[in-house]
């Protein structure tokens, strides 16, 4: 297998084919960089650490927004060789000190917009930093040339993420440079990236999904990235139609969103949108046929996780509904039992991947990085595999639900709620329970212009599940508790079970 090339490999050569093409298109706030622009750019980095003595493996923190400054340091501290560390202040919140403290940054380069709990993380931690107007100037000082020293080879550590950490703490996620190259390869090929192509990316490049595919992917293989600081509902379309976009990332909340306030536009009035891809949190088979109806917009569904990648993706030609799709290139993957014997097509199991893209390591404190097995990953993912290698997530292994010895898997309940018409969001937990062990608890928001009730909620379940499946709470909520990826905050959703008791059954 041939290695896919690294980040100063790609850097020169897309400068030497694209030259003056418009590679990053920042929205908001407007500005832009062509590839020959980043080439440059990015080589002033490679000579900014090197004039500071900066060794491979030694972690640049990077904390700021979405936009030109961040793509530049992104890419140009990769091709020095040194470990990117970037951090997302606004999610981290006040976890940011203890974030930083483990990460012992040899530098952090910031953007003081960030605003005083960031400075003040920023100040505590020790380390030299350097704000981005200062650093700027300073770059510019130095030589748009190829550093004669650079540090680091393909099994140093390129990336250290740090994860959203749903129901614990955020921890440290350590990738080797040669695993972030086999991790953009991989989705670049499944969506088939295209240098015609304009890929529209409005999530925190602080995340390793929008990395490894928005940043690294449209590098691979020379496509157009068009950049967001965040989700904007009021100019999602006018992005799609002004930049001229063919790809556009989703997640379920953006979808769910759309749905909830829909807009009067189809794909019909976007000719050159090819698709929109759905990540990060599992979108249900009955919002993705709504969304399609109402848009005429196709959706490729993926599936990934910090530790490994992207590890699935439906091809944009061969989709199937309710799948993940196939492993992606490079991921090996299989569904094991609990024994840990092979599942046959159709049985359920829990995901097991491994491959090239595999991250080595978890930082789970200061100094401290404990490896990430390379052989055999257990993603905590329940799934099935169909006969033509379609894989298919049913559930979360840790979220199962043990009620009186039997296995519920919250996602089949989640499900049939969401297949209500008034229903827009829902989400399903496990609570302690006296006698069974564990008691089933829903919680659903309403559709705008529609109201639910426990009662009705429960008979809609009753009708499609079997007795014992039936949650024995339902709480009506305005809106479902997020992580900023979209995953289900399952923290937040058990805080609001303890402040509201145990209602009784109506």
């Amino acid at each position: 297998m041939t290695r896919p090339p690294d980040v100063d490999a790609l850097l020169g050569e897309q400068a030497r084919r694209f030259g003056d093409r418009v590679y990053l298109e920042c929205v908001d706030p407007p500005g832009r960089l062509t590839f020959a622009q980043l080439d440059a750019s990015c080589h002033r980095v490679a000579h900014f650490l090197a004039e500071r003595g900066v060794r491979a493996n030694e972690r640049i923190t990077v904390l700021g927004d979405n936009g030109p400054a961040f793509v530049m340091l992104f890419f140009g501290i990769l091709r020095y060789g040194a470990t990117v560390n970037p951090l997302n202040a606004e999610v981290l919140g006040p976890d940011l000190p203890r974030v930083l403290y483990d990460v012992a940054p040899r530098l952090v380069l910031w953007d003081r917009a960030l605003g005083d709990q960031a400075a003040a993380a920023v100040a505590a931690c020790g380390a030299e930093a350097i704000a981005f107007d200062e650093l700027f100037p300073r770059l510019a000082e130095q030589p748009a040339s190829p550093c004669p020293r650079r540090v680091g080879g393909p099994h140093d550590l390129a990336v250290l993420d740090y994860t959203s950490g749903t129901t614990a703490a955020a921890k440290g996620v350590a990738l080797t440079h040669e695993a972030f190259a086999y991790g953009c390869d991989g989705p670049a090929r499944r969506f088939d990236l295209r240098e015609s192509d304009r890929v529209l990316e409005y999530r925190s490049l602080a995340w390793a999904s929008p990395q490894l595919l928005s940043l690294g992917g449209t590098l691979h293989t020379g496509t157009g990235l068009v950049l967001a600081r965040r989700f904007s509902h009021h100019q999602f379309f006018d992005w799609i139609r002004d930049q001229r976009v063919s790809i556009v990332i989703g997640v379920p909340t953006v979808i769910n969103m759309l749905l909830d306030r829909p807009v009067a536009l189809t794909g019909a009035d976007l000719p050159g949108l090819r698709f929109m891809t759905s990540s990060s949190a599992p979108l249900s088979v009955d919002r993705q046929l709504e969304f399609e109806d109402r848009y005429r917009i196709p959706i490729v569904q993926g599936c990934g996780m910090t530790e490994a990648g992207w590890m699935a993706g439906n091809p944009p030609d061969a989709r199937r509904v309710g799948s993940i799709g196939p492993p992606m290139p490079h991921v090996v993957a299989s569904i094991i039992s609990e024994t840990g014997a092979a599942c046959a097509p159709g049985e359920e199991g829990e995901l097991l991947v491994s491959g090239p893209q595999m991250a080595s390591a978890y930082l789970t404190a200061r100094d401290r990085l404990e490896p990430i097995p390379q052989d055999g990953f257990l993603t905590g993912d329940l799934a099935r595999v169909d006969a033509d290698g379609y894989l298919y997530v049913t559930g979360r292994k840790k979220d199962l639900i043990i009620r009186g010895g039997v296995n519920v898997a919250p996602a089949e309940i989640t499900t049939a709620l969401l297949a209500h018409a008034a229903v827009a969001d829902a989400a399903t937990i496990g609570v302690p329970d006296a006698v069974y062990g564990e008691a089933i608890v829903s919680f659903v928001c309403a559709r705008a212009g529609h109201r639910v009730s426990p009662s009705e909620m429960r008979e809609h379940c009753g009708a499609r599940l079997a007795a014992f499946k039936v949650p024995a709470h339902v709480i009506v909520v305005d809106a479902i508790p997020k992580t900023e990826r979209g995953k289900v905050a399952r923290r937040a959703l058990e805080q609001l079970w303890r402040e509201r008791g145990a209602p009784s059954v109506p």
